[in-house]
């Protein structure tokens, strides 16, 4: 039974009123010595509390998708994340990078498959979205834009199918035509289960790597994407919204737009996002939204890289007036955050590119 299925929710509810029930009749039938009835009564007053917390936490992780299994959970979410086999150790990575991928369908209209990193040196899950067109008889020969889309920790691509319906607000997006088609790529920003801020931090993980190299390779082999980087966007919520604005500055030649949601503080630290839009002059643009009520991620955060930005770095800022640090505030900024990248990417074409593996 799924950690965020309706079915262990109800169990979990009636495991709870059950305990009540159980506290409320037992309670004065209880014999025995003094301190028999008093463990005795101890232990249901602890077992209804116990019940009571444990289904107001899956109630609560429904609502904003922190943990979208019990894998996510207990940190296995990415299956096989970790660094991929050196030659001589019985399994030899191939002499050409094989980036071909089998995506298997997910839910609500995703796509979902392990990725290997052959830059990077691991691999994780990558979740994808098609806009309707893309199956469609007169598209068969376009090629779509794209935008990564990245999560916050704690989290994984899987929040975003529990958080929220991403993929119906692109596609009510592009039907009301405020966005063009696109597709969405979900990848984890923590292949090897650790946050570096989406940095390659050596010993530790090359997150930058994955997610503007490995993920970019395997997306544009299996699927008709037009190439970067007029053809490709990266966004994200919460830490991936710092991570968007890091890849944006940072890679240039990969993404010619960044949307940070809510981002985490950009920092001061050597290649933050703030270190990157005072000492680089990449040709990129960035959106930074805010709420003026999240304590987390305040207006000034978007000011500060505003202000350190140099053209032809361009920054624009958005503000909120309510919403807290969490998913029903992030639904709510996705449809202009989309709308934004949509007129600063190429618009679904036909172009001559190297054969593809997608259909």
């Amino acid at each position: 039974m799924g950690l965020t299925s309706r079915w262990f929710a109800l169990l979990l509810l009636v495991l709870a009123l059950a305990a009540m029930a159980a506290a409320v009749l037992l309670w004065p039938r209880i014999r025995g010595p003094r301190p028999v009835r008093l463990l005795a009564r101890v232990g249901m007053i602890v077992l209804c509390q116990v019940t009571a917390i444990v289904v107001v936490m899956v109630a609560v992780n429904d609502d904003n998708g922190f943990y979208a299994s019990w894998d996510d959970l207990l940190g296995n979410a990415n299956a096989g994340g970790g660094h991929l086999a050196d030659p001589g150790r019985g399994n030899p990575l191939p002499v050409y990078p094989d980036y071909r991928v089998k995506f298997a369908a997910y839910s609500d209209g995703f796509k979902r498959a392990t990725v290997h990193g052959w830059d990077s040196g691991t691999k994780g899950d990558v979740i994808v979205w098609t806009p309707p067109q893309y199956g469609k008889k007169e598209y068969a020969h376009t090629r779509f834009p794209v935008i990564e889309v990245l999560h916050g920790i704690p989290g994984t691509p899987h929040s975003f199918l529990r958080g929220m319906r991403l993929g119906q607000i692109m596609a009510d997006e592009i039907a009301d035509g405020r966005a063009e088609p696109a597709i969405l790529v979900l990848p984890t920003i923590t292949p090897d289960r650790v946050n570096t801020g989406c940095a390659d931090v050596p010993g530790k993980s090359d997150v930058a790597t994955w997610l503007a190299d490995d993920v970019v390779q395997s997306i544009s082999r299996n699927f008709r994407t037009l190439p970067g980087p007029h053809g490709w966007a990266v966004m994200g919520i919460s830490t991936g919204g710092y991570c968007a604005a890091r890849l944006a500055l940072e890679y240039p030649d990969r993404f010619a737009a960044g949307a940070a949601l809510a981002p985490d503080d950009p920092g001061d630290g050597v290649r933050s996002p703030l270190w990157l839009a005072r000492t680089s002059t990449p040709n990129v643009q960035l959106l930074v939204e805010s709420s003026l009520q999240d304590p987390e991620s305040p207006p000034v955060f978007a000011d500060r890289l505003a202000a350190a930005a140099r053209p032809p770095t361009q920054v624009t800022t958005l503000r909120m007036s309510g919403g807290g640090h969490n998913w029903k505030t992030w639904g709510r900024m996705f449809p202009d955050a989309f709308t934004w990248l949509s007129a600063r990417l190429e618009a679904p074409r036909a172009v001559p590119l190297a054969p593809s593996a997608a259909s």
